[in-house]
Parts: structure tokens; C-alpha cells; sequence
């Protein structure tokens, strides 16, 4: 028996815009060494960084490049929720 389930849960991101670099947390906070390996997939136009934890389960995403391969709406969001953070922090 097949089974599809949606679920809307909340997205946590951050977005550099000077480094035009964004990450998706799919588990948040990512403890400090947490991240054991990552699955880097680097096209003409931009790379995205699977972080994954030590059984290979996805933490989070990388997408260098954010303004060109993410809905303009998603980082609008992310800028408007306040969780850019200024350099250095």
C-alpha cells in the first residue's frame, strides 16, 4: 500500500547576500560536528552542499548562488523574518 502524506512544517534559512549563498536547515539547530560528510553537486550556474550526519541522513542545504536557483519569494521571506544575520555574527 502506497502512502503520501503532506505537511506544512516551518522552514528555518539563512541568506548571504554578499556571498549569495543560503542554507535550508532540514534539522535545526545542526549540533557542532554533527555534519560527517557532504554530497556537493556543482553545476555551470551555481553548486548545492548536502550536509549529511553520520547515517547519511540529509541536515541541511547549501545553495551558493541562492538568487538564481531559489523562488524570489522564499528569500524575500527569509530577508522580511529578520533571519539574515550580519557578517561576523
Amino acid at each position: 500500500m502506497t502512502m503520501y502524506k503532506e505537511a506544512c512544517l516551518p522552514l528555518v534559512c539563512t541568506y548571504d547576500s554578499d556571498a549569495d549563498a543560503a542554507y535550508v536547515y532540514l534539522q535545526h539547530p545542526v549540533a557542532p560536528g554533527a555534519s560527517e560528510r557532504m554530497a556537493t553537486f556543482d553545476f555551470d550556474q551555481g553548486m548545492f552542499n548536502l550536509d549529511l550526519d553520520r547515517e547519511g541522513r540529509i541536515l541541511g542545504l547549501e545553495v551558493l548562488g541562492a538568487s538564481r536557483h531559489l523562488p524570489p519569494a522564499l528569500l524575500q521571506a527569509i530577508l522580511a523574518e529578520g533571519q539574515a544575520t550580519p557578517e561576523g555574527s
